[in-house]
């Protein structure tokens, strides 16, 4: 059940990730009675991993909430209690009338007279429950932050960052820590791990993406990781065996490349939030969606369709330095494909040693849906994709 069953009239807790089997309400961002318009923001839903924002598909009136903020909730229980827009036959025009004094005041429309779930404070600063939490474990006043409109949880972290003001450990570290554990014990115990190595010959790529970037503006440009990136996405188009889920017993293949980047976290722990169709991107448009993903993965505020599952993921240790990464699968996916540094080292170039820039690039594969041969097709694809980006 997702938190967009409308039929029902109720906003449901979402399933945000395979193993989630509750989350807390800690933020709404519409009140009882106000209209919600398709795809707009609702809610901040708290995960063992994450907050994690959540929209609406379909345009609604949210009638009244059904939890408190900070309750746990099992995924598919409902949250809210909302009502369906629907179309409105054009009525025709009245004619001209005169108005009855004695008829009854036409009732105001719901929506502009919307009780406020903010809470005003004596500085006259409103709040959400969340930001005043995030202001007071920042040691920031009421009479700090900006006035006129609603602080939320985002405007604090946001003033935070400006200031400098230190970021104490998030309480969800442990959870997210123990989240993984459990993941990854499953991981381990369930599936019959390989792992396929090769060296790819980065300096061709590298110099393209030096000419590309050239002339753009810094924030325009695209670092190599991005390359790699759009390259594993198209890569595996090429190699079906290794885009999908193993469930009930077998293979599942996917019809798009979903692409989980692992994203390390400040506080401890990782995210693998999803970047859909990862494999119609080019170099650019890859280096657009990482930064957003990498961005709200480390605030601590994904999107709900951030969490979409994906279907192959890759980790990438370029910057930690580390030459090699022999992964663990996230389950149910068959295959991770993991990045090392790029570095300079000897190869072979027309009879010659010369020096090029090279990175390890490696597959983890899943022995029940494929084996190493397929793996090494992946790696081979990998290189060629290489050769045409960005």
């Amino acid at each position: 059940m997702t938190t967009t069953d409308l039929r029902s009239d109720t906003f449901r807790m979402p399933a945000l990730g395979a193993d989630m089997t509750e989350g807390r309400v800690v933020e709404w961002y519409v009140a009882p009675g106000t209209h919600a318009d398709r795809g707009q923001l609702v809610a901040v839903i708290e995960t063992d991993k994450s907050d994690i924002e959540i929209e609406v598909f379909d345009p609604c009136v949210f009638d009244e909430f059904l939890v408190g903020l900070g309750e746990p909730v099992a995924v598919g229980e409902p949250i809210a209690r909302i009502t369906l827009d629907e179309p409105r036959a054009e009525a025709p025009t009245p004619a001209p009338a005169t108005p009855d004094p004695a008829a009854p005041p036409v009732a105001p429309d719901r929506r502009a007279s919307a009780p406020s779930v903010i809470d005003e404070t004596p500085e006259r600063r409103r709040m959400t429950p969340r930001a005043r939490r995030l202001a007071s474990a920042r040691g920031l006043e009421p009479s700090e932050l900006p006035a006129g409109g609603t602080v939320t949880g985002d405007t604090i972290m946001r003033l935070a960052d400006e200031r400098g003001t230190k970021r104490p450990t998030s309480p969800k570290a442990p959870n997210v820590r123990r989240a993984v554990a459990r993941l990854m014990e499953r991981s381990w115990a369930d599936i019959p791990h390989y792992h396929v190595a090769s060296t790819l010959d980065l300096t061709e790529a590298n110099g393209r993406l030096e000419r590309y970037n050239a002339d753009r503006a810094v924030d325009d440009r695209v670092v190599m990781a991005a390359v790699l990136y759009a390259a594993v996405a198209r890569a595996a188009t090429d190699t079906p065996r290794l885009n999908g889920w193993w469930r009930d017993g077998e293979f599942e293949p996917s019809d798009s490349v979903d692409l989980g980047i692992i994203v390390s976290l400040r506080t401890g722990g990782i995210v693998v939030p999803t970047i859909r169709n990862a494999d119609r991107l080019d170099a650019a448009q890859m280096m657009t969606n990482v930064r957003e993903l990498v961005e709200r993965s480390r605030r601590g505020r994904l999107r709900e369709r951030d969490l979409h599952p994906a279907s192959i993921s890759t980790t990438n240790m370029g910057e930690l330095g580390a030459d090699r990464v022999f992964g663990v699968i996230h389950p149910p996916q068959v295959a991770l494909i993991g990045l090392g540094a790029p570095h300079l080292g000897p190869a072979v170039v027309d009879g010659a040693i010369a020096p090029r820039l090279l990175i390890e690039a490696t597959v983890a594969g899943d022995h029940r849906a494929h084996d190493g041969l397929v793996a090494a097709r992946l790696l081979r694809h990998l290189s060629r994709h290489l050769e045409e980006l960005p």
